[in-house]
Protein backbone atom coordinates (compact mmCIF):
# COMPACT_ATOMS: atom_id res chain seq x y z
CA UNK A 1 0.00 0.00 0.00
CA UNK A 2 1.40 3.39 -0.95
CA UNK A 3 2.31 6.15 1.45
CA UNK A 4 -0.26 8.41 -0.26
CA UNK A 5 -3.08 5.93 0.47
CA UNK A 6 -1.96 5.55 4.10
CA UNK A 7 -1.91 9.32 4.48
CA UNK A 8 -5.46 9.55 3.09
CA UNK A 9 -6.60 6.78 5.44
CA UNK A 10 -4.98 8.49 8.43
CA UNK A 11 -6.76 11.74 7.54
CA UNK A 12 -10.11 10.03 7.17
CA UNK A 13 -9.63 8.26 10.51
CA UNK A 14 -8.73 11.55 12.20
CA UNK A 15 -11.77 13.36 10.77
CA UNK A 16 -14.06 10.44 11.67
CA UNK A 17 -12.70 10.38 15.23
CA UNK A 18 -13.23 14.12 15.68
CA UNK A 19 -16.79 13.99 14.36
CA UNK A 20 -17.72 10.89 16.36
CA UNK A 21 -16.52 12.61 19.54
CA UNK A 22 -19.09 15.32 18.75
CA UNK A 23 -22.01 12.89 18.37
CA UNK A 24 -22.09 12.72 14.56
CA UNK A 25 -23.08 9.37 13.04
CA UNK A 26 -20.61 8.46 10.29
CA UNK A 27 -21.24 6.49 7.10
CA UNK A 28 -18.88 5.97 4.19
CA UNK A 29 -20.17 7.61 1.05
CA UNK A 30 -20.50 5.05 -1.70
CA UNK A 31 -18.68 6.67 -4.58
CA UNK A 32 -17.61 3.39 -6.17
CA UNK A 33 -14.06 3.53 -4.90
CA UNK A 34 -12.51 1.88 -1.89
CA UNK A 35 -10.20 4.91 -1.79
CA UNK A 36 -13.05 7.38 -1.36
CA UNK A 37 -12.50 9.98 1.31
CA UNK A 38 -16.10 11.17 1.33
CA UNK A 39 -18.23 10.48 4.37
CA UNK A 40 -21.87 11.15 5.12
CA UNK A 41 -22.59 12.52 8.58
CA UNK A 42 -25.89 12.73 10.45
CA UNK A 43 -26.79 14.13 13.82
CA UNK A 44 -30.04 14.27 15.73
CA UNK A 45 -31.63 17.65 15.19
CA UNK A 46 -29.54 18.43 12.09
CA UNK A 47 -31.16 17.91 8.73
CA UNK A 48 -30.29 16.95 6.04
CA UNK A 49 -27.30 14.61 6.24
CA UNK A 50 -24.04 16.29 5.22
CA UNK A 51 -21.15 15.15 3.04
CA UNK A 52 -17.61 15.74 4.30
CA UNK A 53 -14.60 15.43 2.00
CA UNK A 54 -11.41 14.53 3.86
CA UNK A 55 -8.12 15.53 2.30
CA UNK A 56 -4.93 14.73 4.19
CA UNK A 57 -1.28 15.60 3.76
CA UNK A 58 1.95 14.81 5.56
CA UNK A 59 2.84 18.52 5.24
CA UNK A 60 1.00 21.60 3.97
CA UNK A 61 -0.11 21.07 0.39
CA UNK A 62 -2.55 22.41 -2.19
CA UNK A 63 -5.95 20.72 -2.38
CA UNK A 64 -7.07 19.71 -5.86
CA UNK A 65 -10.81 20.23 -6.30
CA UNK A 66 -11.33 19.10 -9.90
CA UNK A 67 -12.74 20.92 -12.90
CA UNK A 68 -16.09 22.33 -13.96
CA UNK A 69 -16.72 24.09 -10.66
CA UNK A 70 -19.12 26.92 -11.45
CA UNK A 71 -21.04 27.36 -8.19
CA UNK A 72 -21.23 25.80 -4.70
CA UNK A 73 -23.53 23.01 -5.91
CA UNK A 74 -20.72 21.87 -8.28
CA UNK A 75 -18.76 20.66 -5.25
CA UNK A 76 -19.35 17.04 -4.15
CA UNK A 77 -19.27 17.96 -0.47
CA UNK A 78 -20.83 20.29 2.08
CA UNK A 79 -17.64 20.54 4.15
CA UNK A 80 -13.98 20.08 3.24
CA UNK A 81 -11.69 18.83 6.03
CA UNK A 82 -8.04 19.50 5.18
CA UNK A 83 -5.73 17.75 7.63
CA UNK A 84 -2.06 18.70 7.52
CA UNK A 85 0.80 16.87 9.23
CA UNK A 86 -1.61 13.95 9.58
CA UNK A 87 1.12 11.39 10.19
CA UNK A 88 2.60 13.41 13.06
CA UNK A 89 1.61 13.42 16.73
CA UNK A 90 -0.19 16.75 16.25
CA UNK A 91 -2.30 16.89 13.07
CA UNK A 92 -3.92 20.21 12.22
CA UNK A 93 -7.33 20.28 10.55
CA UNK A 94 -8.92 23.16 8.67
CA UNK A 95 -12.66 22.94 7.98
CA UNK A 96 -14.18 24.91 5.11
CA UNK A 97 -17.78 24.85 3.97
CA UNK A 98 -18.77 25.12 0.31
CA UNK A 99 -18.95 28.91 0.39
CA UNK A 100 -15.51 29.16 2.03
CA UNK A 101 -14.07 26.91 -0.69
CA UNK A 102 -15.67 28.90 -3.51
CA UNK A 103 -14.24 32.14 -2.09
CA UNK A 104 -10.72 30.70 -1.78
CA UNK A 105 -10.28 28.43 -4.76
CA UNK A 106 -8.32 29.41 -7.84
CA UNK A 107 -8.12 28.02 -11.32
CA UNK A 108 -4.90 26.59 -12.68
CA UNK A 109 -3.77 29.06 -15.37
CA UNK A 110 -2.44 26.15 -17.46
CA UNK A 111 -5.55 23.96 -17.37
CA UNK A 112 -9.12 23.39 -16.23
CA UNK A 113 -8.44 22.32 -12.61
CA UNK A 114 -9.32 24.28 -9.49
CA UNK A 115 -7.22 24.31 -6.31
CA UNK A 116 -7.13 25.71 -2.81
CA UNK A 117 -3.55 26.58 -1.85
CA UNK A 118 -2.26 26.53 1.75
CA UNK A 119 -2.14 30.33 2.10
CA UNK A 120 -5.85 30.36 1.26
CA UNK A 121 -6.97 27.72 3.79
CA UNK A 122 -4.44 28.03 6.60
CA UNK A 123 -6.35 30.53 8.66
CA UNK A 124 -7.28 30.52 12.34
CA UNK A 125 -10.97 30.98 11.45
CA UNK A 126 -10.96 27.50 9.84
CA UNK A 127 -8.69 25.68 12.29
CA UNK A 128 -10.48 22.93 14.25
CA UNK A 129 -13.93 24.47 13.82
CA UNK A 130 -15.60 21.12 14.45
CA UNK A 131 -18.45 22.61 16.45
CA UNK A 132 -19.47 24.88 13.55
CA UNK A 133 -20.23 22.02 11.17
CA UNK A 134 -23.83 22.09 10.04
CA UNK A 135 -25.94 22.99 7.03
CA UNK A 136 -24.63 25.90 4.96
Amino acid sequence: MSSKIRTAQAGLAYVTWQLTRRDWDIQSSQEGSERSTLITIKKEGVSPALIVQSRAFSKQDAVRLGDGITDPSSLRFDWLAITTYVRSDAPICFLLNRIDVMERMKRDPMGPLYWVDPPRYIDSQFKDRWDQIGPV
